[in-house]
């Protein structure tokens, strides 16, 4: 959907509607509007404002009120246009540096979720994995009975194995010329070696083999993806089931399903890995769909030789002028360390 250009009057309302809804949580009318930002327009010209906006988009009208709130759009909108950050309190910025100090001289970030998660009075969250690509430097494959294979992948001295049924049992023979056709081409670069490993396979391998090596290739690269997903540390989940927006029990299910799934939450905070500065994910935006009712606020980060993702996830109502100045203090502190 193409953006909409707001003249000053429409942006003045939406950031007030924006506002206000955040620290209410309720719908938003004309005459709270005038009231609390002390506007000498009349709430009939608020109102013709805000329905403006609601035809543009970026608020919606509730049925059970003559409100109005944001809609993930008017988010969008606001955020990219509108907000100005939010200063951050001198004792939270001198705790912030003490923890992030501490982070880069003793390789360890524990110390900076539960101060986020106080501060951003949100869900704080931490995930690290290894800065270096994980190289495969051997593959193996073993019979099982009842035609399951074994697939045991060396990295870097650690061993991992899975089992799965191939379309086709392979001979023995077969097995000790597809281990020979691997052992020929590694060592590759993690998963994207493997996976193009697997299309060499299907491309230019022996015809005999051509469907088992694909398959255990593929089956391998499943393997090292699970086990690069990166450790999540997290804190302030209590803030973020206290949101009007998880009350319901049908909204609060999932998100106690998300707090207990870290590798959903991983893989969701992965596609922040290389911003340098804080992106903010709202809603249907977020890859995973078991996090659309929130949004991510997050960036890179480099402690200790590890690379991760340093965040703040909460409902989409979220306070975004405090959050991404809290993830953009710390973050700051830590990228290209």
């Amino acid at each position: 959907m193409k953006r909409p250009e707001l003249d000053p009057r429409l942006a003045r309302i939406l950031t007030f509607v924006v506002e206000s809804h955040v620290s209410s949580a309720e719908p938003i009318g004309s005459q709270y509007v005038r009231a609390a930002y002390h506007l000498s327009i009349s709430p009939a010209t608020i109102r013709n404002a805000m329905r403006e906006l609601e035809e543009l988009g970026l608020l919606r009208h509730p049925h059970t009120s003559s409100g109005r709130v944001p809609t993930e759009a008017g988010y969008r909108y606001y955020v990219d246009n509108l907000m100005r950050p939010e200063p951050i309190p001198i004792g939270t910025r001198r705790a912030l540096d003490e923890a992030a100090g501490r982070a880069l001289r003793e390789s360890t970030a524990g110390d900076l979720p539960p101060l986020l998660a106080r501060a951003s009075r949100q869900l704080a969250v931490l995930a690290m994995r290894s800065r270096e690509d994980t190289t495969v430097e051997r593959v193996n494959f073993a019979p099982l009975e009842g035609g399951l294979m074994v697939v045991a992948v060396g990295v870097k001295g650690a061993v991992e194995t899975s089992t799965w049924r191939p379309r086709a049992t392979p001979s023995p023979g077969d097995l000790r010329r597809a281990e020979s056709w691997v052992r020929e081409r590694l060592p590759v670069a993690g998963i994207p070696g493997l996976d193009a490993l697997a299309a060499e396979a299907r491309a230019v391998a022996p015809s005999g083999e051509t469907s088992f090596l694909e398959d255990a290739l593929i089956q391998a690269s499943r393997l090292l993806s699970t086990r690069e997903m990166p450790a999540v540390r997290m804190d302030g989940a209590d803030n973020i089931a206290s949101q009007p927006e998880f009350q319901a029990p049908g909204t609060l299910r999932p998100l106690v399903s998300l707090l207990a799934d870290q590798e959903t939450l991983a893989r969701a905070l992965d596609a922040f890995s290389d911003e340098v500065s804080p992106r903010v994910a709202i809603g249907s935006e977020i890859a995973s769909p078991g996090i659309h009712a929130c949004a991510i606020v997050g960036m890179g980060v480099v402690v200790g030789g590890m690379r991760g993702v340093i965040g703040v996830v909460g409902p989409v109502r979220m306070r975004y002028r405090r959050v991404v100045s809290l993830v953009s203090y710390v973050g700051d502190r830590l990228v290209g360390a």
